[in-house]
């Protein structure tokens, strides 16, 4: 699983949030929420955070092995499928 804690951590060593990269380069708050959520974000826009921020790729990103990610965030997923089924029960009613 490709994770983004690298960018919120080079983000802080450098006095800025994730507001300043979205009025930076124009993401939208959806995209900026991918990335605080670790879920995928396309190419183009990782390209664009590199430029904006002139780093590498690995100074943003990292991989971890999706066991490894389970197994750390076992607790979290847990709780993120409990309200996914909760959100589906709510638009049911």
């Amino acid at each position: 699983m490709i994770v983004y804690d690298k960018l919120n951590n080079y983000l802080q060593s450098k006095g800025l949030k994730f507001i300043d990269l979205q009025n930076g380069i124009g993401l939208s708050p959806t995209i900026i929420a991918k990335f605080q959520k670790n879920r995928n974000c396309n190419t183009d826009t990782i390209n664009k955070i590199c430029e904006y921020l002139h780093v590498q790729p690995s100074e943003i990103m990292e991989w971890i092995p999706d066991e490894e990610y389970a197994k750390a965030n076992s607790e979290k997923l847990a709780i993120e499928a409990q309200i996914a089924e909760l959100q589906a029960k709510l638009k049911n009613l």
